[in-house]
């Protein structure tokens, strides 16, 4: 329904204004194909997976992408397609402010910035591109427990910086990864999408050259064309299925395309190799009403030669994730969301909560996790610090340890040597 879900809107909106009954006939008209058309695809998705299912045990992998009718589709059964209805039931029965504080300075005690620890990144990646601007006065105190850097293996060491959103800077056995980067303060455009709760804690200029760069989907909260254009051909883009043909557009062609479960060698400037697997997750894909679904969604496994870092973008719960965790667990570090994820009935197939997350931390095999994807945009409905609260409470039913799985403070360098 996504595309008919887009043109419906655009149609609702051309019906409120003077536009031609010409122009209002013809999305009519093209509403009702994209509707027929979805109709067909969900029918054909059920088929598919059902033929899928009766031959399972025989195959390898059974949890491979699906492309129907030019559009990509979820080939899980835990996934529901919503509908221009389900949305706007969602729209009249919102929950108003997600209890965000009508003094917005409160927001500053409530989601305090960190300093990156720009002296480490420095010491991992061997140089940074351009001195922080900013003079960091609480840097010896916010990192007092680490270890001195000369005591630090390089090769070794795995750090994870927390961005906002899904935009993490990670540093794996010295390699730089950038994670679904945006930087800006609006999700589209500097007035148009939602605004950040928190400025983010740095500029891209501020850290390290990243050498690749992983989008796990096209949604403007996860792909930033402004970050695109800065990094352009100078970083080797992983992203997954029919997102080429759009960096190409932007002048960009050092892009990898990579279907789930295709794996590929990163062989760094540094002389060493890094595996990078594409792996399912259960969500869907667009930029504008007309192109929903056209371009396939994924995570990311990095593996260096110790330690392995999972990426896993936006996701609801599905059967993949054991299989990930069979096929290339047990992980690292996994960078899972923790935000968007209220009301359950709707949000539940796309965005997974605390609870799943831990699920997934657990089908991974993962020894830590970081909890992302929450107190920076707000496109749900539950309260903006529910998500750590929901985190703790889900990790402590489950047995986790204090440390194994934690929602990071923004801005912080975190540092692991697994």
């Amino acid at each position: 329904m996504g595309r008919a879900f887009g043109i419906g809107l655009s149609w609702l909106k051309l019906g409120r204004s003077s536009v031609s009954v010409y122009c209002v006939g013809a999305i009519a008209g093209v509403t009702a194909y994209f509707l027929i058309s979805d109709r067909w695809i969900s029918s054909q998705r059920r088929l598919i997976i059902a033929e899928r299912q009766s031959t399972q045990k025989s195959s390898a992998n059974p949890h491979r992408s699906l492309l129907i009718g030019g559009r990509y589709v979820n080939p899980f059964d835990s996934w529901r397609d919503k509908t221009l209805w389900d949305f706007v039931c969602w729209l009249l029965t919102r929950t108003a402010g997600n209890g965000l504080p009508v003094d917005r300075s409160q927001l500053e005690t409530d989601l305090p910035l960190a300093t990156p620890h720009y002296p480490l990144l420095q010491h991992l990646a061997g140089h940074l591109r351009n001195d922080p601007d900013v003079v960091v006065d609480d840097t010896d105190l916010l990192y007092s427990d680490y270890p001195a850097m000369a005591d630090i293996d390089k090769e070794a060491a795995v750090t994870a910086t927390w961005i906002g959103q899904s935009t993490c800077f990670v540093q794996l056995e010295g390699l730089n990864i950038l994670t679904d980067p945006i930087f800006k303060q609006r999700t589209v455009f500097s007035w148009l999408g939602p605004e950040r709760l928190r400025p983010a804690p740095c500029r891209l200029e501020d850290l390290p050259q990243p050498d690749i760069v992983l989008v796990s989907h096209n949604h403007f909260d996860h792909l930033d064309v402004d970050v695109v254009k800065a990094l352009g051909n100078s970083v080797t883009w992983y992203v997954p299925l029919g997102l080429r043909q759009w960096f190409a557009r932007q002048g960009i062609y050092r892009v990898k395309e990579m279907d789930w479960w295709q794996e590929s060698e990163y062989a760094a400037p540094n002389g060493r190799k890094y595996q990078i697997v594409s792996t399912p997750t259960q969500h869907w894909s667009g930029r504008t009403g007309l192109d929903s679904n056209a371009s396939l969604w994924s995570s990311f496994l990095v593996k260096g030669s110790r330690s392995s870092v999972f990426h896993c973008g936006d996701t609801g719960y599905c059967p993949a994730f054991k299989r990930i965790g069979q096929l290339y667990g047990p992980v690292s570090l996994a960078i899972l969301p923790i935000g968007s994820y209220e009301p359950r009935w709707y949000m539940c197939h796309q965005h997974i909560n605390p609870e799943d997350a831990v699920l997934i931390h657990r089908d991974l095999g993962a020894r830590k996790s970081i909890g992302v994807h929450w107190g920076t945009f707000m496109m749900s409905d539950e309260h903006y610090l529910a998500p750590p609260r929901d985190l703790a409470a889900a990790a402590a039913k489950h047995g986790l340890d204090d440390d194994e799985f934690v929602a990071p403070q923004i801005g912080r360098t975190n540092l692991y040597t697994f």
